[in-house]
């Protein structure tokens, strides 16, 4: 039987920064895929879905040309095919990348097939039985399929499909207004496909403050996608004249004819077929349990990334699988800290947050001022006819220290990393706008804030 000091299970981003942070401090890892190679964000999540966006996003900007004295034509052509074929070419380098990357550690060694536990440090990887003192559970995530009547029959597909069409349909209703439904949906609308977008509550994006969702809800309804939230009882059901997806809108039955189905309703931990009992590891409905360490209810297992179902976003994937790889070889030394970390969506104006959301400080009986500044406001984004959107910044009464910040419009994904520097060293709105003229347009919004907001009851 061969003995390795870590093994790793599952090769995405929380598996191979766990995997190369156990070889790092000298431990021989062996990590496990089943294939392809590269996880979820490589293959089925971010890089694929950005390469898309960025062709809806430049769909986004001739739209909008004529207003700063260019007119690129009457009608923008669209070559889905060209589309496809940039972004499987994109991720096939990125993931013969991730591949040399994993191959060029010596203390590394690539194990293919389907991992199972026989007990807490035996794990089977096809026809071999390996044995290990640690073992990091990093599998990554599955779409949630929820039970709706007749869509078994009917079909449909998932974010991994939709990346996969080779044309486009005429019609597309999408399950879900989150993160998945808002990005797929206007990439979708904006190649031309006819999209119903239906969300079981009163918003898209339901965690975050609701000025976020409403200026997200109507950018989508602006590029012509049918929004239709507080949705109850989706069925699908056939007649005489075809298929149909039929709903209760407000005590209103609704029906809408569509020729693709797409389910964006969430992912859950991707742990079938590990046989966890044999391991001591629990679960709860999203994945695997674990502690601040990222340890299991098994000490000697870790888990990282999607698999533990919380939020399923590549930079949390990667920094605790670097603290469970640390903490496989060193012992349990550093705890996650969630304070801080950035997330976005990548829609058109993009939204981007980091720390504490207005909502969640009144909902937790924590008290706030909040300042917002909107970007129809800031010189920058006037002259360059980006104006839609707004930062918010929640900061504590008294102190004035940054507890979270919110940004909808444009390099929303890029700004909200000054926020998130401000946030770890716990800065305050007046330090905060000393460094923010590092960036013209921070510092106008941050001038403004601190007088609005520092020294209010």
């Amino acid at each position: 039987m061969k003995r390795f000091d870590v093994m790793v299970i599952g090769a995405g981003s929380a598996g191979r920064y766990g995997a190369k942070a156990a070889a790092k401090l000298g431990a021989k890892v062996g990590l496990v895929e089943t294939g392809p190679f590269g996880g979820l964000c490589i293959l089925k999540g971010c890089m694929p879905t950005k390469a898309y966006l960025r062709s809806s996003e430049m769909i986004g900007l001739l739209k909008k040309a004529p207003e700063v004295g260019i007119y690129p034509g009457k009608q923008v052509g669209i070559r889905f095919d060209q589309i496809k074929q940039r972004k499987d070419k994109l991720i096939a380098e990125m993931a013969d990348d991730a591949y040399k990357g994993v191959i060029r550690h010596r203390n590394i060694t690539l194990l293919s097939g389907r991992a199972q536990f026989l007990s807490g440090k035996e794990v089977r990887v096809g026809a071999e039985i390996y044995a290990a003192e640690k073992v990091l559970i990093a599998t990554g995530s599955r779409a949630v399929i929820p039970p709706i009547p007749g869509l078994e029959e009917a079909g449909y597909i998932t974010s991994d499909e939709a990346l996969e069409l080779e044309s486009l349909p005429e019609s597309m209703v999408i399950i879900g207004g989150g993160v998945e439904g808002t990005e797929f949906g206007q990439f979708f609308a904006r190649m031309g496909v006819r999209v119903t977008l239906l969300q079981r509550s009163e918003r898209i994006l339901s965690h975050e403050d609701d000025d976020v969702s409403e200026a997200l809800a109507e950018a989508l309804r602006r590029d012509g996608i049918d929004l239709r939230t507080g949705v109850r009882e989706v069925m699908i059901e056939r007649d005489a004249e075809g298929e149909w997806i039929s709903f209760e809108e407000r005590e209103k039955v609704q029906r809408v004819e569509a020729e693709v189905i797409m389910l964006t309703t969430g992912r859950t931990g991707n742990v079938d077929g590990l046989h966890l009992e044999a391991a001591g590891v629990k679960t709860h409905p999203l994945g695997i349990v674990a502690n601040d360490y990222l340890q299991t209810s098994n000490p000697n297992i870790y888990a990282a990334g999607d698999v533990t179902g919380g939020a399923q976003i590549v930079n949390m994937a990667t920094y605790e699988g670097d603290i469970a790889g640390t903490n496989m070889v060193k012992g349990p030394v550093q705890k996650a800290d969630y304070r801080v970390f950035p997330r976005a969506v990548f829609s058109d104006p993009e939204f981007a947050r980091v720390g504490l959301t207005e909502r969640a400080a009144r909902e937790q009986g924590i008290p706030v001022r909040v300042g917002k500044f909107p970007f129809s406001d800031l010189g920058k984004a006037i002259v360059t006819d980006r104006t839609e959107g707004f930062i918010k910044i929640v900061a504590d009464p008294q102190r004035g220290e940054i507890l979270g910040a919110a940004i909808v419009g444009a390099e929303a994904s890029n700004l909200i990393h000054q926020a998130a520097v401000a946030m770890h060293f716990h800065s305050t709105l007046e330090e905060y706008a000393k460094i923010s003229h590092i960036h013209p347009s921070l510092a106008e919004i941050m001038l403004y804030l601190v007088d609005d907001m520092v020294g209010k009851e």
